[in-house]
């Protein structure tokens, strides 16, 4: 039996792409096969950048690996900085990408009370209640399930994604 090749911790961009579609972390892990970076991704990324003289924070733990684009002190309390290039219809994809950098950072750096994303310069800052903590550690269960089963997820599929989607051609469901 195939056993998946996809790392067995769960990072905050899988969170961000099962939220878009269950499929693509699967596919991921169960067929090794990856998006090729495409110029609105490299210049996306490129403009995320933290500002001169700040970098990137990279945080690993045992349950999962983060890039945190910057990590700042404000009012007594750290906060996570996510920034993102183009704007999504699914804006809470984002929140729960930032809420699973969280997770992972919480473990290695004390003192973080909020996220904040900033979306094409637009900034919204996200308090880390405890409902909102709650539910995406639920979706990262879910997650991590999905990435070690032979089945893939259940997905309904959307034409208006699923015409346009690089994975298709892997998908069970097409």
């Amino acid at each position: 039996m195939y056993k998946p090749t996809a790392p067995a911790r769960v990072t905050p961009t899988l969170v961000k792409q099962y939220s878009y579609c269950p499929l693509i972390p699967w596919i991921q892990a169960w067929f090794c096969a990856y998006e090729p970076t495409t110029d609105s991704m490299a210049l996306g990324k490129e403009s995320t950048k933290p500002p001169e003289g700040r970098g990137q924070v990279y945080v690993s733990t045992v349950r999962g690996a983060a890039v945190i684009d910057e990590l700042v002190e404000e009012g007594g309390c750290r906060v996570i900085v996510e920034r993102k290039a183009y704007r999504s219809h699914n804006y809470s994809r984002y929140v729960e990408q930032a809420v699973a950098s969280y997770l992972v950072a919480r473990e290695k750096i004390p003192g973080i009370r909020r996220v904040r994303l900033e979306v094409q310069g637009r900034q919204s800052t996200i308090e880390l209640s405890g409902d909102l903590v709650e539910d995406v550690e639920s979706l990262v269960k879910v997650l991590e399930k999905a990435l070690k089963s032979e089945k893939p997820p259940p997905a309904k599929p959307d034409p208006k994604k699923c015409t346009s989607c690089w994975y298709k051609r892997y998908c069970p469901h097409n």
